[in-house]
């Protein structure tokens, strides 16, 4: 296959015999920096939907067009590249992404979906032995459905480590399994009370087993066991910003970092202002628990002037409704048949409400987590009333959205509330049916048809960490894009998604290709609020774009998933690169981030992208 090759413009003689020619002064004083010529360009304008040239000058796009007219913005010093008809997108937004808590959730023990508990137990021991100095054994993404319903227990980490706390997070996030030491550490007894949308869960005589359900419950274990470090997120953030940038991202909205927060966010910081953040990152302003609920306005207010730079700002707050369906507390409208009641909402109505009201009422934007139909509902009330009080320009979001009942649906359109999900979780994933039963699993789940007809905005995104597959599987939009359209996960990916073979019914709640890459472009634009700055190729937006390996518009449909990125620009600057030599080529080594990561590459069939640590060969 060829490689396309790169035209260094020195002057106009070198481009006489591609376009002509022209003597204005004025165009070569102000030529652009690139221009990309020769290619299949998918603006995601629907006014201009493709284009074969694109022109670029400083961090703006300064022309979209044909070649013939592409050539009057390049002058002396220009670099044409020829894109040898290569399809480009907008830059891929991830609408839904943990940065902060990614690195947390890297910084010990990698658990996978297939590892078994005496697979844990033995990672345990030996993560153990071999680091003596820390003070809290930590691993995280053990499978959610790998116990029955009683779930983990404290005697099965007590055998292999019981003199220090160990903390374990399953691979939502959402529950964790601790041993007796961390309970102890924490002051976790039979005597302390359930927070509200959490729960410790006890045996026959009240005492803990170990099992904790809920951010609101496991979230403070962690803080008191200081099981992870602010040491240990800035060694991994880089290679997270890295990876992200390879897989075809520029922007990325952060939806919450529980912990160490404000010194993940100061590094993100630090590396904008010394020029080496690849991404746009809008930050959000997590709240789980009545405390935090208490200040979260002025708490928000006090972290947007904190934590701003040229490519990061904070303008959301992102509210928790519920929990997920694998540990039963995803609040919903019928109870669970495993264990007989309908969980609990974080947050009332009202309560909810006032949140929403206080943060649009500063010009803040709203995200509210909800999985189950109940906690979905009660988000587009509160969103509903706030539109009704006035905030018709307010960004509003439902991230999960995963059981949404008929009745709803045409409410995201109605109101302008962005539907927010996961296109790898539209797969099917039997071991939810025992906690809902086979009808609302194949009725009631990821109804994007319904969604979109209605007049809804999708956006897609991964959710990393708090889904499996790691960034091959997880995190990869293609992935997650040809699931989305055909509600079946990519016989590869299987195993590392803990998906099954096969369709997740009904079969018409897909999406199609545009929708899809529109959800992973200027849907997610729309949700971080920058849509008037990027999510499309135009004149004026800033110059976000990738370059595919292969044309998704014109392979087999069941191929999406393997197209690969060559080349990642954001704000004009060319930050990944695998075939001209523009940018840094070196894959970043993503083992080191999640468990099963080999880098978007694959030497058996595209021989011509070098895999990790190796470098392009371009003739």
């Amino acid at each position: 296959m060829n490689v396309p090759k790169k035209t260094l413009v020195l002057g106009c003689a070198l481009i006489v015999s591609a376009w002509g020619c022209s003597d204005n002064n004025a165009v070569a004083q102000d030529a652009a920096d690139y221009v990309l010529t020769n290619g299949k360009i998918y603006t995601v304008n629907d006014e201009q939907p493709w284009a074969e040239a694109v022109a670029i000058k400083g961090t703006d796009i300064v022309y979209v067009g044909d070649d013939k007219g592409a050539a009057a913005h390049a002058g002396e010093g220009t670099e044409v590249v020829d894109l040898q008809g290569r399809l480009v997108l907008p830059g891929f937004v991830e609408s839904h992404f943990h940065i902060v808590l990614g690195a947390a959730s890297t910084s010990g023990i990698h658990l996978g979906m297939t590892d078994t508990i005496e697979d844990v137990q033995r990672k345990v021991k030996q993560y153990a032995d071999a680091h003596p100095e820390k003070k809290t054994i930590f691993g995280a993404s053990y499978d959610a459905d790998l116990f029955d319903e009683r779930g983990p227990n404290k005697d099965l980490l007590d055998n292999v480590v019981p003199d220090r706390p160990v903390y374990l997070l399953d691979h939502t996030l959402h529950s964790a399994w601790v041993n007796s030491k961390a309970l102890e550490v924490a002051g976790i007894t039979k005597d302390t009370e359930d927070p509200r949308g959490g729960q410790f869960v006890r045996d026959g005589n009240g005492e803990p087993t170990g099992a904790v359900k809920g951010g609101s419950a496991h979230f403070p274990i962690m803080e008191a066991t200081e099981a992870v470090t602010a040491e240990a997120i800035k060694v991994t953030l880089p290679e997270i910003l890295e990876g992200l940038s390879e897989l075809g991202f520029t922007s990325v909205m952060d939806l919450g970092a529980p912990i160490a927060t404000e010194e993940g966010f100061s590094a993100l910081i630090a590396l904008d202002r010394a020029g080496e953040l690849p991404l746009r990152v809008s930050l959000t302003h997590i709240v789980n628990t009545a405390s935090l609920a208490a200040t979260a306005v002025e708490d928000l207010g006090d972290y947007a002037k904190r934590f701003r730079s040229d490519h990061v700002w904070m303008d959301t707050l992102k509210i928790i409704s519920d929990s997920v369906l694998e540990n039963q507390k995803a609040a919903m409208l019928e109870p669970y048949l495993s264990t007989g009641d309908r969980a609990a909402l974080v947050f009332d109505k009202e309560e909810q409400l006032e949140m929403v009201l206080g943060a649009t009422d500063k010009g803040y934007n709203v995200v509210v987590h909800a999985l189950g139909d109940w906690a979905v509902r009660e988000s587009l009330d509160s969103f509903e009333a706030a539109r009704n009080a006035g905030r018709v320009d307010s960004i509003f979001t439902v991230t999960h959205a995963q059981v949404v009942d008929p009745a709803d649906r045409p409410r995201f359109g109605k109101l302008n509330v962005i539907m927010q999900g996961t296109g790898n979780w539209a797969g099917y994933y039997p071991g939810l049916i025992a906690h809902i039963g086979n009808e609302r699993y194949e009725t009631l789940v990821y109804p994007f048809r319904d969604l979109v007809d209605s007049g809804a905005i999708v956006a897609l995104g991964s959710d990393w960490p708090a889904t499996a597959g790691g960034f091959e599987s997880g995190v990869n939009a293609f992935v997650n894009m040809q699931t989305a359209m055909n509600r079946a996960v990519p016989k590869p990916h299987l195993e590392p998604l803990g998906a099954v073979d096969g369709k997740l019914p009904p079969l018409d709640q897909v999406l199609t290709l545009q929708e899809a890459v529109r959800a992973y472009t200027i849907n997610g634009a729309r949700q971080l609020g920058i849509a008037d700055k990027t999510g499309s190729i135009e004149v004026g937006k800033k110059a976000d774009m990738i370059l595919l390996h292969q044309n998704i518009f014109e392979i087999n449909p069941q191929d999406i998933y393997k197209t690969k990125v060559l080349t990642s620009m954001m704000d004009g600057k060319i930050w990944h690169d695998v075939v001209y030599g523009l940018g840094d080529d070196d894959l970043v080594d993503l083992d080191n981030i999640d468990k099963g990561v080999m880098g978007p590459c694959d030497e058996a069939t595209d021989p011509y992208v070098p895999c990790r640590h190796g470098h392009a060969q371009v003739e």
